[in-house]
């Protein structure tokens, strides 16, 4: 029975001290998280570690930026966009969206006549270059329409060269 007993008192000695280290976890748990509030609070709410400046100046930035890419993709508009401008967007500081980039469809297709082809080539030269800052797009579209302008005028000259 001596047996029995010291295997009993050992099972109720590790069944105790399984207790007591789970209280200890949950202790040392409770500890940190309420330590960790305390020290999230205490950043957010510290008026050294937050300034009203950088967030103005950081919205400002978001601001700018929207209004530019939208005046830019507004000047690519014309007779010739498949579409209305596309936006990507970003959530500013504020929670609202602003837009950090944009494209506009342009109709790119050549009409058969060389008259017609010339004066829609023109089109699309003026609609790409029409904003101050040239997208890498922008400038590919209006060099192609150029040298497609130029290809046309040689033809042009070469017909009546011929004739």
């Amino acid at each position: 029975m001596f047996v029995g007993d010291s295997l009993q008192s050992a099972n109720q000695i590790y069944a105790k001290l399984n207790q007591n280290y789970a209280k200890l976890d949950s202790l040392e748990k409770d500890d940190v998280v309420e330590k960790f509030n305390k020290d999230d609070y205490n950043r957010v709410t510290s008026n050294e570690n937050y300034d009203e400046k950088d967030y103005e100046r950081v919205l400002s930035r978001y601001k700018d930026s929207d209004a530019q890419i939208r005046q830019h993709e507004q000047a690519h508009a014309s007779s010739l966009t498949a579409s209305t401008p596309d936006y990507d967007y970003q959530v500013g500081p504020d929670g609202k969206l602003y837009a950090t980039g944009g494209e506009v469809r342009i109709d790119t297709s050549i009409p058969d006549d060389e008259k017609a082809a010339a004066f829609k080539l023109s089109q699309m030269q003026d609609a790409s270059s029409a904003p101050n800052e040239l997208s890498a797009a922008d400038a590919q579209i209006s060099r192609t329409a150029n040298l497609n302008k130029l290809l046309i005028q040689s033809q042009q000259q070469g017909e009546e060269n011929a004739s």
